[in-house]
Protein backbone atom coordinates (compact mmCIF):
# COMPACT_ATOMS: atom_id res chain seq x y z
CA UNK A 1 0.00 0.00 0.00
CA UNK A 2 2.93 2.33 0.63
CA UNK A 3 3.72 3.03 -3.03
CA UNK A 4 0.10 3.75 -3.95
CA UNK A 5 -0.36 6.02 -0.94
CA UNK A 6 2.86 7.87 -1.77
CA UNK A 7 1.72 8.36 -5.38
CA UNK A 8 -1.61 9.84 -4.24
CA UNK A 9 0.05 11.94 -1.57
CA UNK A 10 2.38 13.58 -4.11
CA UNK A 11 -0.58 14.34 -6.40
CA UNK A 12 -2.58 15.89 -3.58
CA UNK A 13 0.28 18.19 -2.65
CA UNK A 14 -0.44 20.22 -5.82
CA UNK A 15 -4.14 20.55 -4.80
CA UNK A 16 -5.56 19.00 -7.98
CA UNK A 17 -9.32 18.68 -7.35
CA UNK A 18 -9.82 16.09 -10.13
CA UNK A 19 -7.67 12.94 -10.37
CA UNK A 20 -8.03 10.35 -13.13
CA UNK A 21 -6.67 7.02 -11.85
CA UNK A 22 -5.87 4.47 -14.56
CA UNK A 23 -6.65 1.07 -13.06
CA UNK A 24 -9.39 -1.29 -11.96
CA UNK A 25 -8.55 -1.96 -8.29
CA UNK A 26 -11.48 -0.31 -6.53
CA UNK A 27 -10.87 -1.91 -3.14
CA UNK A 28 -7.16 -1.05 -3.14
CA UNK A 29 -7.79 2.59 -4.10
CA UNK A 30 -10.57 2.90 -1.51
CA UNK A 31 -8.23 1.56 1.20
CA UNK A 32 -5.48 3.99 0.15
CA UNK A 33 -7.89 6.95 0.26
CA UNK A 34 -9.11 5.87 3.68
CA UNK A 35 -5.52 5.77 4.93
CA UNK A 36 -4.83 9.25 3.53
CA UNK A 37 -8.05 10.62 5.02
CA UNK A 38 -6.97 9.29 8.43
CA UNK A 39 -3.53 10.88 8.09
CA UNK A 40 -5.07 14.24 7.15
CA UNK A 41 -7.75 14.10 9.84
CA UNK A 42 -10.52 14.44 7.26
CA UNK A 43 -13.86 12.71 6.86
CA UNK A 44 -14.15 9.15 5.60
CA UNK A 45 -14.09 8.91 1.78
CA UNK A 46 -17.36 8.71 -0.11
CA UNK A 47 -17.97 6.88 -3.38
CA UNK A 48 -20.27 7.03 -6.41
CA UNK A 49 -21.35 4.30 -8.82
CA UNK A 50 -23.97 4.27 -11.55
CA UNK A 51 -25.97 1.61 -9.68
CA UNK A 52 -25.89 2.89 -6.10
CA UNK A 53 -25.38 6.63 -6.60
CA UNK A 54 -23.62 8.52 -3.81
CA UNK A 55 -23.14 6.23 -0.85
CA UNK A 56 -23.93 8.88 1.79
CA UNK A 57 -27.64 8.14 1.33
CA UNK A 58 -28.55 11.82 1.35
CA UNK A 59 -29.75 12.14 -2.23
CA UNK A 60 -31.32 8.77 -2.96
CA UNK A 61 -31.76 7.21 -6.37
CA UNK A 62 -31.51 10.49 -8.29
CA UNK A 63 -27.75 10.60 -7.65
CA UNK A 64 -27.23 7.58 -9.89
CA UNK A 65 -27.28 9.93 -12.89
CA UNK A 66 -23.67 11.05 -13.37
CA UNK A 67 -24.41 14.64 -14.33
CA UNK A 68 -26.74 15.06 -11.35
CA UNK A 69 -24.23 13.51 -8.96
CA UNK A 70 -21.41 15.77 -10.19
CA UNK A 71 -23.66 18.82 -9.90
CA UNK A 72 -24.52 17.86 -6.32
CA UNK A 73 -20.85 17.40 -5.42
CA UNK A 74 -20.08 20.82 -6.89
CA UNK A 75 -22.87 22.48 -4.90
CA UNK A 76 -21.82 20.77 -1.67
CA UNK A 77 -18.07 21.37 -2.27
CA UNK A 78 -16.41 20.29 0.98
CA UNK A 79 -13.11 18.73 2.05
CA UNK A 80 -12.73 14.98 1.59
CA UNK A 81 -12.33 12.30 -1.06
CA UNK A 82 -15.00 10.98 -3.40
CA UNK A 83 -14.14 7.82 -5.35
CA UNK A 84 -16.04 8.01 -8.66
CA UNK A 85 -16.14 4.48 -10.09
CA UNK A 86 -18.15 4.47 -13.31
CA UNK A 87 -17.78 7.83 -15.02
CA UNK A 88 -15.73 6.83 -18.09
CA UNK A 89 -18.64 5.41 -20.18
CA UNK A 90 -20.59 8.67 -19.72
CA UNK A 91 -17.87 11.09 -20.79
CA UNK A 92 -19.35 11.40 -24.28
CA UNK A 93 -22.41 13.19 -22.87
CA UNK A 94 -22.28 17.03 -23.03
CA UNK A 95 -24.09 17.37 -19.70
CA UNK A 96 -21.53 15.17 -17.94
CA UNK A 97 -18.61 17.12 -19.39
CA UNK A 98 -20.21 20.39 -18.32
CA UNK A 99 -20.86 19.05 -14.81
CA UNK A 100 -17.27 17.86 -14.54
CA UNK A 101 -15.94 21.29 -15.49
CA UNK A 102 -18.27 22.92 -12.97
CA UNK A 103 -17.05 20.50 -10.29
CA UNK A 104 -13.44 21.43 -11.06
CA UNK A 105 -14.04 25.14 -10.61
CA UNK A 106 -16.07 24.62 -7.43
CA UNK A 107 -13.73 22.13 -5.74
CA UNK A 108 -10.48 23.94 -6.48
CA UNK A 109 -11.60 26.68 -4.09
CA UNK A 110 -11.96 24.17 -1.23
CA UNK A 111 -8.67 22.86 0.17
CA UNK A 112 -8.71 19.11 0.60
CA UNK A 113 -11.66 18.47 -1.77
CA UNK A 114 -10.86 15.83 -4.39
CA UNK A 115 -12.78 13.70 -6.89
CA UNK A 116 -10.87 10.53 -7.77
CA UNK A 117 -12.11 9.16 -11.08
CA UNK A 118 -11.19 5.48 -11.40
CA UNK A 119 -11.19 3.79 -14.80
CA UNK A 120 -9.44 0.76 -16.27
CA UNK A 121 -9.70 2.12 -19.81
CA UNK A 122 -10.86 4.97 -21.97
CA UNK A 123 -9.49 8.43 -22.58
CA UNK A 124 -10.40 11.85 -21.32
CA UNK A 125 -12.12 14.13 -23.87
CA UNK A 126 -10.22 17.23 -24.89
CA UNK A 127 -12.80 19.46 -23.13
CA UNK A 128 -11.64 18.34 -19.69
CA UNK A 129 -8.17 16.91 -20.31
CA UNK A 130 -6.36 20.01 -19.06
CA UNK A 131 -8.39 20.07 -15.83
CA UNK A 132 -7.66 16.51 -14.70
CA UNK A 133 -4.41 15.08 -13.34
CA UNK A 134 -3.91 11.59 -14.78
CA UNK A 135 -2.13 8.94 -12.70
CA UNK A 136 -1.15 5.33 -13.37
CA UNK A 137 -1.87 3.10 -10.39
CA UNK A 138 1.47 1.59 -9.34
CA UNK A 139 1.63 -2.18 -9.16
CA UNK A 140 1.69 -3.66 -5.66
CA UNK A 141 5.14 -4.09 -4.17
CA UNK A 142 6.60 -6.90 -2.13
CA UNK A 143 5.00 -5.55 1.06
CA UNK A 144 1.45 -5.66 -0.31
CA UNK A 145 1.91 -9.03 -2.02
CA UNK A 146 3.53 -10.45 1.11
CA UNK A 147 0.66 -9.26 3.27
CA UNK A 148 -1.86 -10.83 0.87
CA UNK A 149 0.06 -14.12 0.81
CA UNK A 150 0.30 -14.27 4.59
CA UNK A 151 -3.42 -13.60 4.91
CA UNK A 152 -4.31 -16.40 2.51
CA UNK A 153 -1.86 -18.82 4.12
CA UNK A 154 -3.58 -18.25 7.46
CA UNK A 155 -6.98 -18.96 5.95
CA UNK A 156 -8.76 -22.20 6.94
CA UNK A 157 -8.87 -23.46 3.35
CA UNK A 158 -5.16 -23.02 2.72
CA UNK A 159 -3.43 -23.32 6.07
CA UNK A 160 0.08 -24.66 5.42
CA UNK A 161 3.73 -23.91 5.93
CA UNK A 162 5.74 -22.24 3.18
CA UNK A 163 9.56 -22.27 3.43
CA UNK A 164 11.13 -18.80 3.42
CA UNK A 165 13.07 -19.37 0.20
CA UNK A 166 9.97 -20.65 -1.58
CA UNK A 167 7.96 -17.72 -0.25
CA UNK A 168 10.45 -15.23 -1.74
CA UNK A 169 10.40 -17.02 -5.11
CA UNK A 170 6.60 -17.01 -5.07
CA UNK A 171 6.46 -13.27 -4.37
CA UNK A 172 8.87 -12.60 -7.22
CA UNK A 173 6.71 -14.67 -9.56
CA UNK A 174 3.64 -12.62 -8.55
CA UNK A 175 5.27 -9.30 -9.41
CA UNK A 176 3.68 -7.63 -12.39
CA UNK A 177 0.11 -8.45 -11.26
CA UNK A 178 -2.29 -6.09 -9.60
CA UNK A 179 -3.59 -7.08 -6.19
CA UNK A 180 -6.86 -8.56 -7.44
CA UNK A 181 -5.05 -10.69 -10.02
CA UNK A 182 -2.50 -11.85 -7.44
CA UNK A 183 -5.35 -12.92 -5.15
CA UNK A 184 -6.89 -15.12 -7.86
CA UNK A 185 -3.52 -16.64 -8.80
CA UNK A 186 -2.75 -17.44 -5.16
CA UNK A 187 -6.15 -19.03 -4.65
CA UNK A 188 -5.55 -21.22 -7.71
CA UNK A 189 -2.06 -22.21 -6.57
CA UNK A 190 -2.86 -22.77 -2.90
CA UNK A 191 -5.84 -24.94 -3.80
CA UNK A 192 -3.43 -27.56 -5.15
CA UNK A 193 -2.59 -30.58 -3.04
CA UNK A 194 0.48 -29.40 -1.21
CA UNK A 195 3.11 -26.98 -2.43
CA UNK A 196 5.23 -29.08 -4.75
CA UNK A 197 8.47 -28.15 -6.48
CA UNK A 198 6.55 -26.99 -9.56
CA UNK A 199 4.99 -24.12 -7.62
CA UNK A 200 6.41 -21.46 -9.95
CA UNK A 201 5.12 -23.32 -13.00
CA UNK A 202 1.67 -23.30 -11.42
CA UNK A 203 1.90 -19.55 -10.85
CA UNK A 204 2.88 -18.94 -14.47
CA UNK A 205 0.06 -21.17 -15.71
CA UNK A 206 -2.44 -19.26 -13.57
CA UNK A 207 -1.02 -15.91 -14.70
CA UNK A 208 -1.44 -16.83 -18.36
CA UNK A 209 -5.17 -17.14 -17.72
CA UNK A 210 -5.42 -13.52 -16.63
CA UNK A 211 -5.97 -10.75 -19.14
CA UNK A 212 -2.93 -8.51 -19.33
CA UNK A 213 -0.53 -10.58 -17.29
CA UNK A 214 0.69 -13.59 -19.24
CA UNK A 215 3.19 -11.85 -21.48
CA UNK A 216 5.62 -10.91 -18.68
CA UNK A 217 6.93 -14.14 -17.21
CA UNK A 218 9.13 -14.53 -14.16
CA UNK A 219 12.00 -16.88 -14.97
CA UNK A 220 13.93 -18.52 -12.12
CA UNK A 221 17.58 -17.53 -12.44
CA UNK A 222 19.88 -20.01 -14.13
CA UNK A 223 23.17 -21.32 -12.85
CA UNK A 224 26.20 -19.29 -11.90
CA UNK A 225 27.99 -17.44 -14.67
CA UNK A 226 30.99 -19.73 -14.14
CA UNK A 227 28.82 -22.66 -15.20
CA UNK A 228 28.55 -21.18 -18.71
CA UNK A 229 31.22 -22.78 -20.87
CA UNK A 230 33.63 -20.35 -22.57
CA UNK A 231 32.46 -16.80 -23.37
CA UNK A 232 35.27 -15.26 -21.31
CA UNK A 233 34.82 -11.73 -22.68
CA UNK A 234 31.11 -11.63 -21.87
CA UNK A 235 31.63 -13.07 -18.39
CA UNK A 236 34.39 -10.56 -17.64
CA UNK A 237 32.08 -7.72 -18.74
CA UNK A 238 29.34 -8.92 -16.39
CA UNK A 239 31.75 -9.45 -13.48
CA UNK A 240 33.19 -5.95 -13.87
CA UNK A 241 29.74 -4.37 -13.61
CA UNK A 242 28.35 -6.51 -10.81
CA UNK A 243 29.32 -3.99 -8.07
CA UNK A 244 27.48 -1.09 -9.76
CA UNK A 245 24.07 -2.62 -10.49
CA UNK A 246 22.38 -1.51 -7.28
CA UNK A 247 20.63 1.46 -5.71
CA UNK A 248 23.77 2.59 -3.89
CA UNK A 249 25.58 3.00 -7.22
CA UNK A 250 22.67 4.99 -8.62
CA UNK A 251 22.63 7.29 -5.60
CA UNK A 252 26.39 7.79 -5.93
CA UNK A 253 26.06 8.81 -9.58
CA UNK A 254 28.04 5.83 -10.89
CA UNK A 255 27.44 4.59 -14.46
CA UNK A 256 24.92 1.77 -14.14
CA UNK A 257 24.80 -0.81 -16.98
CA UNK A 258 21.76 -0.42 -19.23
CA UNK A 259 21.70 -3.54 -21.36
CA UNK A 260 23.44 -5.97 -23.68
CA UNK A 261 22.52 -7.47 -27.02
CA UNK A 262 23.79 -11.04 -27.43
CA UNK A 263 23.74 -12.10 -31.06
CA UNK A 264 25.11 -15.18 -32.75
CA UNK A 265 24.63 -18.71 -33.93
CA UNK A 266 21.54 -20.50 -32.70
CA UNK A 267 22.10 -23.04 -29.92
CA UNK A 268 25.29 -21.47 -28.58
CA UNK A 269 24.01 -20.32 -25.17
CA UNK A 270 22.67 -16.80 -25.73
CA UNK A 271 19.57 -17.35 -23.58
CA UNK A 272 21.64 -19.07 -20.90
CA UNK A 273 23.81 -15.94 -20.71
CA UNK A 274 20.75 -13.76 -19.99
CA UNK A 275 19.75 -16.06 -17.14
CA UNK A 276 23.27 -16.11 -15.74
CA UNK A 277 23.45 -12.28 -15.73
CA UNK A 278 20.41 -12.10 -13.45
CA UNK A 279 21.93 -14.74 -11.18
CA UNK A 280 25.29 -12.96 -11.02
CA UNK A 281 23.64 -9.67 -10.05
CA UNK A 282 21.13 -11.32 -7.67
CA UNK A 283 18.06 -9.72 -9.27
CA UNK A 284 14.90 -11.32 -10.71
CA UNK A 285 14.66 -12.13 -14.41
CA UNK A 286 11.49 -11.49 -16.42
CA UNK A 287 10.97 -12.61 -20.02
CA UNK A 288 8.80 -10.49 -22.29
CA UNK A 289 6.84 -12.80 -24.60
CA UNK A 290 6.27 -10.66 -27.69
CA UNK A 291 4.21 -13.40 -29.34
CA UNK A 292 1.60 -13.01 -26.61
CA UNK A 293 1.83 -9.21 -26.85
CA UNK A 294 0.92 -9.36 -30.54
CA UNK A 295 -1.62 -12.16 -30.17
CA UNK A 296 -4.36 -9.76 -29.09
CA UNK A 297 -5.33 -12.05 -26.20
CA UNK A 298 -4.42 -9.32 -23.70
CA UNK A 299 -5.79 -6.36 -25.65
CA UNK A 300 -4.24 -4.32 -28.43
CA UNK A 301 -0.49 -4.87 -29.00
CA UNK A 302 0.22 -1.21 -28.26
CA UNK A 303 -1.59 -1.26 -24.91
CA UNK A 304 -0.09 -4.63 -23.93
CA UNK A 305 3.43 -3.51 -24.84
CA UNK A 306 3.17 -0.30 -22.84
CA UNK A 307 1.68 -2.17 -19.88
CA UNK A 308 4.60 -4.57 -20.00
CA UNK A 309 7.13 -1.73 -19.96
CA UNK A 310 5.34 -0.02 -17.06
CA UNK A 311 5.23 -3.32 -15.20
CA UNK A 312 8.95 -3.99 -15.53
CA UNK A 313 9.68 -0.47 -14.29
CA UNK A 314 7.72 -1.28 -11.15
CA UNK A 315 9.73 -4.46 -10.71
CA UNK A 316 13.18 -2.79 -10.67
CA UNK A 317 15.84 -3.85 -9.93
CA UNK A 318 15.36 -6.54 -12.54
CA UNK A 319 16.64 -7.96 -15.81
CA UNK A 320 14.21 -7.82 -18.76
CA UNK A 321 14.91 -10.64 -21.21
CA UNK A 322 13.70 -10.19 -24.80
CA UNK A 323 14.45 -13.33 -26.80
CA UNK A 324 14.98 -13.09 -30.57
CA UNK A 325 14.32 -9.38 -30.55
CA UNK A 326 14.46 -9.13 -34.34
CA UNK A 327 11.32 -11.27 -34.56
CA UNK A 328 9.69 -10.11 -31.35
CA UNK A 329 9.60 -6.46 -32.33
CA UNK A 330 8.64 -7.24 -35.91
CA UNK A 331 11.65 -5.85 -37.73
CA UNK A 332 11.69 -8.65 -40.29
CA UNK A 333 9.34 -10.78 -42.26
CA UNK A 334 6.05 -10.11 -44.05
CA UNK A 335 4.30 -8.84 -40.92
CA UNK A 336 6.92 -6.27 -39.99
CA UNK A 337 4.64 -3.36 -40.80
CA UNK A 338 2.22 -4.39 -38.05
CA UNK A 339 4.84 -3.85 -35.35
CA UNK A 340 7.14 -1.16 -36.69
CA UNK A 341 5.11 1.62 -35.03
CA UNK A 342 6.21 0.23 -31.64
CA UNK A 343 9.85 0.73 -32.56
CA UNK A 344 10.09 4.44 -31.69
CA UNK A 345 8.29 3.87 -28.38
CA UNK A 346 10.75 1.12 -27.46
CA UNK A 347 13.73 3.30 -28.40
CA UNK A 348 12.45 6.15 -26.26
CA UNK A 349 11.87 3.79 -23.34
CA UNK A 350 15.37 2.34 -23.69
CA UNK A 351 16.75 5.87 -23.46
CA UNK A 352 14.63 6.97 -20.50
CA UNK A 353 13.95 3.78 -18.54
CA UNK A 354 14.80 3.55 -14.82
CA UNK A 355 18.49 2.85 -14.22
CA UNK A 356 17.94 -0.49 -12.48
CA UNK A 357 16.08 -2.13 -15.35
CA UNK A 358 18.69 -4.01 -17.38
CA UNK A 359 17.67 -5.22 -20.85
CA UNK A 360 19.22 -8.51 -22.00
CA UNK A 361 18.21 -9.14 -25.60
CA UNK A 362 19.18 -11.96 -27.93
CA UNK A 363 19.15 -12.07 -31.72
CA UNK A 364 19.87 -14.65 -34.40
CA UNK A 365 19.46 -12.39 -37.44
CA UNK A 366 21.14 -9.19 -36.35
CA UNK A 367 21.09 -7.75 -39.87
CA UNK A 368 17.36 -7.18 -39.48
CA UNK A 369 17.81 -4.83 -36.52
CA UNK A 370 17.78 -1.09 -37.26
CA UNK A 371 21.00 0.76 -36.53
CA UNK A 372 19.17 3.03 -34.06
CA UNK A 373 18.55 0.10 -31.75
CA UNK A 374 22.12 -1.17 -31.48
CA UNK A 375 23.95 2.13 -31.21
CA UNK A 376 25.76 2.99 -28.00
CA UNK A 377 23.55 4.60 -25.36
CA UNK A 378 20.82 2.00 -25.66
CA UNK A 379 22.78 -1.21 -25.35
CA UNK A 380 26.12 -0.90 -23.58
CA UNK A 381 27.63 -3.71 -25.62
CA UNK A 382 26.81 -6.00 -28.53
CA UNK A 383 28.37 -9.46 -28.12
CA UNK A 384 28.75 -12.08 -30.82
CA UNK A 385 28.51 -15.71 -29.70
CA UNK A 386 30.17 -17.97 -32.25
CA UNK A 387 30.35 -21.73 -32.52
CA UNK A 388 32.46 -23.07 -29.62
CA UNK A 389 36.15 -23.67 -30.27
CA UNK A 390 37.99 -26.84 -29.20
CA UNK A 391 38.55 -25.69 -25.63
CA UNK A 392 34.92 -24.64 -25.21
CA UNK A 393 33.65 -27.89 -26.70
CA UNK A 394 35.74 -29.75 -24.14
CA UNK A 395 34.11 -27.70 -21.36
CA UNK A 396 30.67 -28.36 -22.83
CA UNK A 397 31.22 -32.12 -23.05
CA UNK A 398 32.50 -32.22 -19.46
CA UNK A 399 29.55 -30.11 -18.26
CA UNK A 400 26.87 -32.16 -19.97
CA UNK A 401 28.45 -35.48 -19.04
CA UNK A 402 28.32 -34.37 -15.39
CA UNK A 403 24.68 -33.31 -15.81
CA UNK A 404 23.92 -36.83 -17.05
CA UNK A 405 25.59 -38.44 -14.04
CA UNK A 406 28.79 -39.53 -15.81
CA UNK A 407 32.45 -38.97 -14.94
CA UNK A 408 34.08 -36.90 -17.73
CA UNK A 409 37.41 -38.54 -16.86
CA UNK A 410 36.06 -41.86 -18.11
CA UNK A 411 35.48 -40.47 -21.61
CA UNK A 412 37.86 -39.72 -24.47
CA UNK A 413 37.19 -35.98 -24.49
CA UNK A 414 39.99 -35.34 -26.97
CA UNK A 415 38.33 -37.58 -29.55
CA UNK A 416 34.89 -36.11 -28.88
CA UNK A 417 36.21 -32.57 -29.25
CA UNK A 418 38.11 -33.36 -32.44
CA UNK A 419 35.08 -35.01 -34.02
CA UNK A 420 32.62 -32.20 -33.31
CA UNK A 421 34.23 -29.26 -35.11
CA UNK A 422 31.46 -26.81 -35.99
CA UNK A 423 28.94 -28.15 -33.47
CA UNK A 424 26.98 -25.82 -31.21
CA UNK A 425 26.33 -26.31 -27.51
CA UNK A 426 22.75 -27.55 -27.96
CA UNK A 427 23.91 -30.27 -30.34
CA UNK A 428 26.60 -31.42 -27.90
CA UNK A 429 24.01 -31.57 -25.10
CA UNK A 430 21.59 -33.62 -27.17
CA UNK A 431 24.17 -36.15 -28.31
CA UNK A 432 25.21 -36.76 -24.69
CA UNK A 433 21.57 -37.23 -23.66
CA UNK A 434 21.01 -39.64 -26.54
CA UNK A 435 24.10 -41.62 -25.51
CA UNK A 436 22.81 -41.92 -21.94
CA UNK A 437 19.43 -43.16 -23.18
CA UNK A 438 21.21 -45.76 -25.28
CA UNK A 439 23.08 -46.98 -22.20
CA UNK A 440 19.87 -47.06 -20.14
CA UNK A 441 18.13 -49.14 -22.80
CA UNK A 442 20.90 -51.72 -22.57
CA UNK A 443 21.14 -51.39 -18.76
CA UNK A 444 24.78 -50.30 -18.64
CA UNK A 445 26.75 -47.06 -18.19
CA UNK A 446 27.09 -45.12 -21.43
CA UNK A 447 30.51 -44.68 -22.98
CA UNK A 448 32.47 -42.65 -25.51
CA UNK A 449 31.44 -45.14 -28.18
CA UNK A 450 27.75 -44.42 -27.46
CA UNK A 451 28.37 -40.70 -27.94
CA UNK A 452 30.17 -41.38 -31.22
CA UNK A 453 27.41 -43.67 -32.51
CA UNK A 454 24.73 -41.04 -31.89
CA UNK A 455 26.92 -38.26 -33.27
CA UNK A 456 27.15 -39.96 -36.65
CA UNK A 457 23.40 -39.46 -37.19
CA UNK A 458 23.44 -35.71 -36.44
CA UNK A 459 23.86 -33.10 -39.17
CA UNK A 460 25.04 -29.97 -37.34
CA UNK A 461 23.42 -26.61 -37.93
CA UNK A 462 26.73 -25.22 -39.16
CA UNK A 463 26.38 -27.44 -42.23
CA UNK A 464 22.66 -27.05 -42.93
CA UNK A 465 22.76 -23.27 -42.36
CA UNK A 466 26.34 -22.57 -43.44
CA UNK A 467 25.45 -19.64 -45.72
CA UNK A 468 23.40 -17.93 -43.01
CA UNK A 469 26.13 -18.41 -40.39
CA UNK A 470 28.77 -17.05 -42.76
CA UNK A 471 26.62 -13.97 -43.42
CA UNK A 472 26.17 -13.52 -39.67
CA UNK A 473 29.90 -13.65 -39.10
CA UNK A 474 30.53 -11.21 -41.94
CA UNK A 475 28.07 -8.77 -40.36
CA UNK A 476 29.61 -9.12 -36.90
CA UNK A 477 33.21 -8.78 -38.11
CA UNK A 478 33.60 -5.09 -37.16
CA UNK A 479 30.26 -4.44 -35.46
CA UNK A 480 30.31 -6.71 -32.40
CA UNK A 481 32.62 -7.86 -29.61
CA UNK A 482 33.43 -11.60 -29.60
CA UNK A 483 31.92 -13.17 -26.49
CA UNK A 484 34.87 -15.58 -26.32
CA UNK A 485 38.43 -14.42 -25.85
CA UNK A 486 41.59 -15.34 -27.73
CA UNK A 487 40.25 -15.54 -31.28
CA UNK A 488 38.77 -13.46 -34.06
CA UNK A 489 35.18 -13.83 -35.14
CA UNK A 490 36.04 -15.73 -38.32
CA UNK A 491 38.59 -18.12 -36.78
CA UNK A 492 36.08 -20.96 -36.47
CA UNK A 493 35.67 -23.48 -39.28
CA UNK A 494 32.21 -24.68 -40.18
CA UNK A 495 31.54 -28.41 -40.15
CA UNK A 496 32.71 -30.10 -43.32
CA UNK A 497 30.70 -32.47 -45.42
CA UNK A 498 32.27 -35.61 -44.02
CA UNK A 499 30.55 -35.43 -40.64
CA UNK A 500 32.03 -37.30 -37.67
CA UNK A 501 35.79 -37.70 -38.08
CA UNK A 502 36.58 -40.62 -35.75
CA UNK A 503 34.97 -43.81 -37.01
CA UNK A 504 37.60 -45.86 -35.15
CA UNK A 505 35.74 -45.16 -31.89
CA UNK A 506 33.14 -47.89 -32.20
CA UNK A 507 30.90 -49.58 -29.70
CA UNK A 508 32.27 -52.75 -28.13
CA UNK A 509 30.69 -56.01 -29.27
CA UNK A 510 28.20 -57.50 -26.84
Amino acid sequence: MTQLVDTLRQALAARHPLLWLHGAEEARVAAALAQLAGELGGPAPRSWSCTAGLDDGASGAESRAPAAALAQLAREARPGFVLVKDLAPFLGEPAVLRALRDAYYALREVPGAHLCLLSAGGELPAQVRDLVLQLELPLPGADELGSLLDTLLRGPAAARELPAAQRDELLLALRGLNLDQARHVLHAVLARDGLAGDLLDAVQAAKRGLTGSGYLEYVPAGGQLDAVAGLANLKAWVDTRTPVFNAAAVDAGLPVPRGILVMGVSGCGKSLCCKAVARAWRVPLYRLDMNLVFSGVHGSPEASFHRALRSIEALAPAVLWIDEIENGLGFSGPGSGDASHLFSAFLTWMQEKPPLVFVAATANRIEYLPAELIRKGRFDQVFFVDLPDAGERGELFALHLQHQGADPGAFDLEALVAGTEGWNGAEIEQVVIAARLLGLREQRPFTTADVVENARSIVPLSRTMSEQIKALRDWAWDRATPASSGRRIDDMNLADDEGWQHPQATRPRR
